[in-house]
C-alpha cells in the first residue's frame, strides 16, 4: 500500500481522507526499484510497526516516494511537524504527489498562500489534484480566471475523481450548466457518483425519465473513489 493523496473532502461526507492515486506522475521516481518499502496494514487496519520502520529507513536513505509515504503515514497519525518535514524533503527531491500533499497540509493549517504556491508548481508539472486544489481555492475567493484556467486542464486528464469534484464545486455555487457538464464527463468515464449527482439536477428540473435512467446506470457502475 502506498499512501498517496490527502484530499480535503471524501465523496459526500466532506471528511478528511487519504485519497486515491490520480495517475499523475511522481517525477524522478519512474524506476519501481526506487520506491522502496510500502506501508502495510494489519487485520484491524492499523499501520504495522515493521512496515513503518522499513518505510522510514528508505525515507532516510533519500528515496522520494518513501519520503512521501512516510510523511503521509505521520500525517494520518496526527504528526503534522513530521509530515511537513518529509513532504518537503520529498517535494524538493522532485516527487509531485508529495507536493500536492504538502499543499494540502498547508491548506488545512490555514496557510492558504503557501498552499497556493506549492499547488501552482505541482499543477504546472501536470498534477491533476493540485489543479483541483487551485480550483477549490479559486471558488472560495471567487477567482473566476483561475477556475477558467485549470478546469479545462482537469477535464483533459479524463480522471473521474477530480472532474466529479469540480462538478460538485460548480453545483454548490449554483452554476448548474457547468456542474452538469462536469458530471456528464465523469459519468461517461464510468463514475457512479457523477451519474447520481447529474440525476439529482435533472430530477429537480422535472426530467424524471432521464434521471431514472441515470440512476439505473449508476446502480451498476463502478464507484471510482
Amino acid at each position: 500500500m502506498i499512501f498517496r493523496r490527502l484530499h480535503l473532502h471524501k465523496n459526500r461526507d466532506r471528511g478528511p481522507l487519504v485519497g486515491p492515486p490520480s495517475g499523475s506522475p511522481d517525477e524522478g521516481t519512474d524506476d519501481a526499484a526506487a520506491r522502496g518499502a510500502e506501508i502495510e496494514l494489519d487485520a484491524d487496519g492499523r499501520v504495522t510497526p515493521e512496515s513503518l520502520a522499513a518505510v522510514r529507513a528508505d525515507a532516510e536513505r533519500g528515496l522520494p516516494v518513501a519520503m512521501a509515504n512516510y510523511g503521509a503515514a505521520l500525517h494520518a497519525a496526527g504528526d503534522q511537524a513530521g509530515a511537513l518535514h518529509w513532504y518537503t524533503r520529498s517535494w524538493e527531491a522532485g516527487n509531485v504527489v508529495a507536493g500536492f500533499n504538502l499543499g494540502t497540509l498547508h491548506r488545512t493549517a490555514g496557510n492558504v498562500h503557501q498552499a497556493r504556491l506549492v499547488w501552482e508548481q505541482a499543477a504546472t508539472r501536470g498534477d491533476v489534484d493540485a489543479m483541483l486544489g487551485l480550483v477549490r481555492l479559486a471558488f472560495e475567493h471567487e477567482d473566476r480566471p483561475t477556475i477558467e484556467r485549470w478546469v479545462p486542464r482537469i477535464y483533459a486528464q479524463e480522471l473521474a475523481f477530480p472532474i466529479t469534484a469540480v462538478g460538485v464545486a460548480f453545483g454548490e455555487r449554483g452554476y448548474t450548466a457547468e456542474a452538469l457538464r462536469a458530471f456528464t464527463i465523469a459519468g461517461d468515464l464510468g463514475d457512479a457518483y457523477a451519474m447520481e449527482y447529474r440525476a439529482e439536477i435533472l430530477e429537480a428540473r422535472g426530467e424524471h425519465e432521464q434521471a431514472d435512467a441515470l440512476r439505473a446506470r449508476a446502480a451498476v457502475a463502478e464507484r471510482l473513489y
